[in-house]
């Protein structure tokens, strides 16, 4: 995680808990980062992927609180 996070530019007291609260769809990242891993990805991540399944994420994850 660290690794990802420092090519993404990823700064602050704990870059690899950032990564991962992305990941987990915990916080959002913000629109530079994402673009960034869809440049560092060669495009196999891309924007709208990332966000199509982050929505994913997030609608199974309300479901199960209810």
């Amino acid at each position: 995680m660290a690794t990802i996070a420092s090519m993404l530019g990823i700064a602050g007291k704990n870059p690899s808990r950032t990564w991962q609260r992305y990941e987990t769809g915990e916080r959002e990242p913000p629109i530079h980062i994402v673009a960034r891993l869809e440049m560092i990805s060669d495009g196999s991540v891309t924007t709208t992927s990332w966000m199509q399944v982050r929505q994913s994420f997030l609608q199974r994850r309300q479901e199960v609180a209810a």
